[in-house]
């Protein structure tokens, strides 16, 4: 099989405005960017940790779609607070998870989920399963 690479694609009500928000809140780096008629954002890519993302303004062939991201990072809490200050809202705070995690969950004002978190355990499936299941061993 030839090698591939995946590169999400997210639709958006407000494409440049998510692209300025993500620049803001996480340091990504803008890229290319085309639009159609009436200025629409019909591809834009930035850069955003290692990888590359592409995003469009919805249309009638692609309505706006959630999406939810985990982005590793050393410190969550900082990340956390850059996305909230930039205008994101808290689904679940950050905190310290039975599953080896410092991590919570924030929506962007464009409707995509980010997961932050950083790993604080180094825990086998059984005992993260354990934990889940509320054993206290």
């Amino acid at each position: 099989m030839n090698a591939m690479t995946v590169t999400p694609k997210l639709v958006v009500d407000g494409a440049d405005a998510a692209i300025d928000f993500y620049r803001r809140a996480l340091g990504a780096e803008p890229g290319v960017r085309y639009a159609g008629p009436g200025g629409r954002v019909v591809y834009a890519e930035f850069r955003l940790g290692g990888g590359t993302l592409s995003i469009k303004d919805a249309d009638e062939h692609d309505p706006a779609a959630g999406a939810l991201f985990t982005l590793e990072t050393a410190d969550p809490d900082a990340v956390g607070a850059a996305l909230e200050q930039a205008g994101a809202t808290v689904v679940f705070p950050i905190d310290d998870q039975p599953y080896g995690m410092r991590q919570g969950r924030l929506r962007d004002p464009f409707g995509i989920q980010w997961i932050v978190t950083r790993q604080t355990e180094d825990l086998s499936a059984d005992e993260v399963q354990s934990r889940l299941d509320g054993d206290p061993g």
